[in-house]
């Protein structure tokens, strides 16, 4: 089974200060209706974002240029990812007051939202601009020059962040996840360590310090550390599959399938996970539950070469050897150098009395991996 390990860039985004729920607050209003709908809008951070949309509305509908509630309706529109109705208020509230840096920071990480990022960075440089010593604003362009590949710039913010703020454990995580990315593996290390040490329970930091341990050999630390980063967010659905994938590595089948488990409740929609379930079913003999999810893998990620021959090799296994035949099949026609699915084939052609056929698809195999053979038996396959 093929498994490919990588870091993925996790950065953490830098919240708009609560500050501007103070903005532009207009004089009281005499109808109750309207203190209501003041009090949502510019009430303490309890209130909800629907509550928070409603009151700026209201609010908005009787001034439309106060910058107060365009801020706070955008913010809310935003955490429900309702983007470009977020958008349209921050670039209002940008054009009422242009002065304000918060306001030119909010509209970036929106941009960024949007996977709009010279925008972003734009609105990003303008906050600086206004605002040069605030670390949080230098630590996002860092965000969005790394995620365009701008290693040299994205770096330079990061470090001019953590001189203005030595404490900002964000941006150390920030910085370490791009560093690992970037195949520094070391300096990624130190970020992360970093990071932890300011704030102890920082889960993400944890997790993708795991991944670091994980890809330099050191299992008992990866493993601590992924246990640290679910226990301190236990829906943590990519450190729940990546332990995972370590205790299958491992032949801890009952654990791995557990962590297949829990990813799976806490993100179902990711067909990674349900192929490593399939598999540890499958070596637990769970052949039923096996074929379930590799079904559901196949159906969230079509043709994927690996998936078929391990759906082939199942459906082997359980004696349907035409659809497994088929499955390699289909999968020798993505990859045609599959020693798997060669191999599966020409024991499906076997138990079909396919002896030439049967030879030729198991000698291609072992000329492709000569262990192939070992691999199969381990799985007690027919």
């Amino acid at each position: 089974m093929t498994r490919n390990h990588v870091i993925g860039i996790r950065g953490g985004v830098c919240a708009i200060s609560a500050a501007l729920i103070l903005l532009a607050l207009p004089a009281a209003a005499q109808s109750p209706p309207a203190d209501q709908a003041r009090q949502w809008c510019f009430g303490s951070s309890d209130i909800g974002d629907d509550q928070r949309i409603d009151g700026c509305t209201i609010v908005l509908q009787a001034d439309p240029s106060n910058v107060g509630a365009l801020v706070n309706r955008g913010k809310s529109f935003r955490r429900k990812k309702k983007t470009q109705q977020a958008l349209a208020d921050y670039t209002r509230a940008v054009e009422l007051a242009p002065d304000n840096p918060e306001i030119w920071f909010g509209r970036g990480i929106t941009y960024a939202d949007l996977g709009d990022r010279d925008h972003a960075i734009a609105d990003y440089t303008h906050a600086i601009e206004l605002k040069p010593d605030n670390a949080s604003y230098w630590c996002n362009r860092g965000n969005v020059r790394i995620a365009q590949n701008d290693f040299e710039h994205g770096f330079a913010d990061f470090d001019q962040a953590i001189i203005i703020d030595p404490k900002f454990a964000l941006c150390y995580f920030n910085r370490g996840t791009a560093r690992a990315w970037h195949r520094e593996p070391d300096r990624a290390l130190a970020d992360l360590d970093m990071a932890i040490k300011l704030d102890p329970n920082y889960a993400a930091a944890y997790g993708n310090r795991a991944r670091l341990y994980r890809d330099r050999g050191g299992r008992d630390h990866a493993l601590a550390d992924f246990t640290k980063s679910l226990e301190l967010n236990p829906n943590n659905a990519g450190d729940a599959r990546a332990r995972g994938d370590m205790y299958l590595d491992a032949h801890d089948y009952e654990r791995a399938q557990a962590d297949f488990d829990r990813s799976i409740k806490a993100n179902p929609n990711y067909a990674g996970v349900f192929y490593g379930r399939c598999v540890t079913h499958e070596i637990l003999h769970q052949f039923p539950e096996a074929l379930a999810d590799c079904n559901q893998s196949l159906r969230m990620k079509p043709n994927e070469p690996n998936m078929l021959s391990s759906r082939g090799r199942i459906k082997l296994r359980l004696g349907q050897y035409d659809a497994a035949m088929a499955d390699f099949d289909a999968a020798l026609s993505v990859n045609p150098n599959s020693e798997t699915a060669l191999y599966g084939r020409g024991l499906a052609k076997r138990k079909k009395g396919d002896s030439e056929g049967a030879a030729r698809d198991i000698a291609a195999a072992k000329a492709i991996n000569v262990g192939i053979s070992g691999a199969y038996e381990h799985l007690a396959l027919p």
